[in-house]
């Protein structure tokens, strides 16, 4: 794998991280995803993972509700565990 640097200017990159952040993904990832079509390379989106269908179905106010619902379930009850 080859690592490569590119110089954009500052609205580019916020534009780019912005759009990265609403689909979920590293920036790089995002480049990927972007430019891979448009050379005639195919991408990981052939690749499934066991939450593939799950993935982008909840928009982000959802999945915020859905955290706020479980946040109990991340509390360790000491008594139980004593």
């Amino acid at each position: 794998m080859t690592t490569m640097t590119i110089h954009v200017d500052d609205a580019f990159a916020l534009a780019l991280r912005s759009f990265a952040d609403k689909c979920g993904l590293s920036i790089n990832q995002t480049v990927k995803n972007m430019l891979s079509p448009l050379l005639g390379l195919s991408t990981d989106e052939g690749k499934t993972s066991p939450y593939a269908d799950l993935v982008g179905a909840l928009s982000h106010s959802e999945a915020n509700e859905l955290r706020k619902a479980v946040e109990a379930q991340h509390v360790i009850d000491e008594e139980m565990w004593a």
